[in-house]
């Protein structure tokens, strides 16, 4: 409890126990606020380094060492008593501030004491790189009376929560939930999840534990327990009339259908989403994230139509409240936030579009790719539309609804090694008129000598793959016009890439053409050589792995046929010329319409050559 006399407006506090860097990068964002305003830096050391407690001394007013008890609420606590402030500003040793204008504005106004809670906004940072986030609303501020109080050893809040409240326009630069693998994801929240379970058997009927626990369960990936703590929690907040349990009803709402989603188990989500429409006891904002994985279990499981009707409910609620930052919050929590960002438009047009193009329907991509923000940092886009363009694009070739929006996925080579990613998946169910029909949609972007490279790429290995070469010579001749065709759409791929892209990665496709060019200058010399880089050669490209195979037979022979011609010159250039004659009368037979004939006399030409030499030609 705190009853000291207040001596400054504002203690900002934070609990320590980090890395020396973070916790600079911290201390030295407090300071433009602790030199503007009247205030102090109180460091609650809870097991730092001596190297971290350097640091800290060199920034704070003041230090306070608490020994950690595996408990947030008690060292917030423990925090929120040595203030020496009216207003308390707590931040985590791990966030910093991005920009602190709009917190000294509100300090320095004559009426700021007259809130009782408040937060700013913490960006959390979904790369290392700090390219893709999200922002979240987090209390993190309240007047400093002896009744408040932190409750909760972890994931802790502030009571008394009710009262004047304000949330700063100021963002936390946050990177605790990026890890460096899905161990140390899973570890942060096994970590969290035995105090939550303790604070749920404490206070059974406190809905905020269940809440926390869930997004626990989520990053863990345990689904099953997810669905079934969220099911529950439901119920629970559907019997309680509370506002608060009210708008705790939405948050549990999407975890069954994340849960739901996860486990593909779309017709249960269908039926739960229907439920949820019927009974009209959640919030819009939940209503408007039900609806886009609702969309996704439309989609799926080809109801187009009901698909469509979800996507529209999402977009109409986004156009009343997107804008509208109080009522997010009021209707807001995890798992419903996020509701309208990026990924939740984008992925909303993109079945609009993919759902419109099933049905031949061109109006909504005409209409919708336009909203999407292609030169945004980070753009996701649904796997499915992508893959409904280019079936249409192969039904249709060029059309200029299919080109314009084609010619947005040349808007960084992101999109272009996607869209050609999604051309390789489905390159069983493409066949000759089809690849002339892709082809031709690219016609006029701004990649389409690469395109239709990469076209005839996959078109001369379906050739390959499908074609009976009979001669060593021709199929060799086929395969370095592979690696020629390879090598020059790797010079148009390299020189547009993303900024971090590996430069020297070579796609498996080009690889191979070396390899056959490699091939080709050791064939004359040491045979062992040379059928090692085909063996090499084998699975680089699995689509090719038969022609390699095919070719290697082939090879096999033409080294028979070259030792048998080192061996006796002269009996094979007689038996050649033979060869060449007598292909020659056939061909005249042939002309003249004696085909039995010719055919007969095939037959003893390379029973001849095969009693010889083993082999059905000396044309290798």
């Amino acid at each position: 409890m705190n009853t000291k006399e207040k001596t400054k407006l504002l203690t900002i506090s934070l609990l320590c126990c980090g890395r020396p860097d973070t916790t600079e990068r911290c201390l030295k964002s407090l300071m433009p606020i602790r030199e503007a305003i009247d205030s102090e830096i109180q460091v609650v050391d809870t097991g730092c380094s001596p190297e971290t407690r350097a640091i800290i001394e060199k920034y704070a007013d003041e230090v306070f060492e608490f020994t950690w008890c595996n408990d947030f609420a008690k060292a917030r606590n423990f925090q929120l008593d040595q203030a020496n402030g009216k207003m308390f500003l707590f931040i985590d040793d791990d966030e910093w501030f991005l920009d602190t204008k709009y917190i000294i504005d509100f300090f320095k106004q004559p009426n700021c004491t007259e809130y009782n809670i408040g937060g700013y906004y913490q960006r959390n940072y979904l790369d290392f790189e700090g390219i893709e986030y999200s922002d979240i609303e987090v209390v993190r501020m309240c007047s400093v009376t002896p009744e408040t109080r932190f409750i909760g050893k972890v994931h802790e809040y502030i009571e008394p929560a009710y009262g004047n409240a304000m949330f700063m326009d100021a963002q936390a630069g946050h990177f605790g939930y990026v890890y460096v693998s899905e161990e140390d994801n899973i570890k942060h929240s096994m970590r969290n999840i035995p105090l939550l379970k303790e604070m749920m058997e404490e206070q059974p009927d406190n809905l905020r534990w269940p809440y926390q626990l869930a997004q626990e369960y989520r990053a863990c990936k345990y689904h099953e327990e997810l669905l079934e703590l969220c099911k529950k929690a439901l119920e629970d907040a559907r019997i309680n009339k509370e506002e608060e349990a009210i708008r705790y009803r939405g948050p549990f709402a999407c975890g069954i259908a994340i849960a739901l989603d996860e486990l593909d188990r779309y017709d249960e989500l269908i039926e739960f989403y229907y439920d949820e429409l019927k009974r009209n006891e959640i919030m819009d904002l939940a209503v408007a994230k039900l609806s886009t994985y609702a969309a996704k279990a439309f989609y799926v499981t080809i109801k187009t139509k009901e698909c469509v009707e979800a996507c529209n409910r999402y977009l109409e609620i986004m156009d009343r409240l997107e804008n509208n930052k109080g009522e997010i919050f009021l209707q807001g929590g995890i798992f419903v936030f996020d509701a309208f960002d990026e990924l939740h438009k984008n992925t909303t047009y993109c079945y609009l579009m993919a759902c419109g193009l099933m049905n031949d329907n061109f109006g909504p991509l005409v209409h919708y790719y336009r909203r999407i923000s292609w030169n945004s940092p980070v753009v996701r886009l649904n796997r499915g539309f992508i893959k409904m363009l280019v079936i249409k694009a192969c039904e249709y070739g060029y059309k200029k609804e299919l080109r314009d929006v084609l010619n947005k996925f040349f808007t960084r080579p992101g999109f272009r090694d996607v869209l050609q990613h999604e051309i390789d998946e489905n390159l069983e169910k493409i066949d000759g008129p089809m690849w002339k029909n892709l082809k031709s949609a690219f016609k006029t972007t701004d990649r389409e000598k690469e395109m239709n490279l990469f076209c005839d790429i996959r078109l001369m290995e379906r050739r390959l793959l499908e074609g009976d070469f009979y001669t060593f010579s021709e199929l060799l001749d086929k395969l370095l016009q592979y690696a020629a065709m390879t090598e020059e759409w790797h010079g148009l791929h390299i020189a547009w890439m993303e900024e971090k892209a590996d430069k020297n990665e070579v796609k498996p496709e080009v690889r191979l053409g070396r390899l056959f060019v490699e091939f080709a200058e050791k064939k004359d010399g040491d045979p062992t050589v040379a059928l090692k880089i085909l063996k090499d050669a084998i699975g680089v490209r699995k689509i090719m792995d038969s022609t390699i195979q095919s070719f290697s037979k082939l090879y096999g022979t033409y080294q028979m046929i070259k030792e048998e011609k080192e061996k006796d010159p002269n009996k094979f250039a007689e038996m050649y010329n033979l060869e060449e004659a007598i292909l020659k009368q056939i061909a005249d037979l042939d002309a003249a319409g004696k085909s039995d004939e010719a055919i007969a006399t095939y037959g003893q030409l390379t029973s001849i050559i095969r009693s010889t030499y083993g082999v059905d030609t000396l044309h290798f």
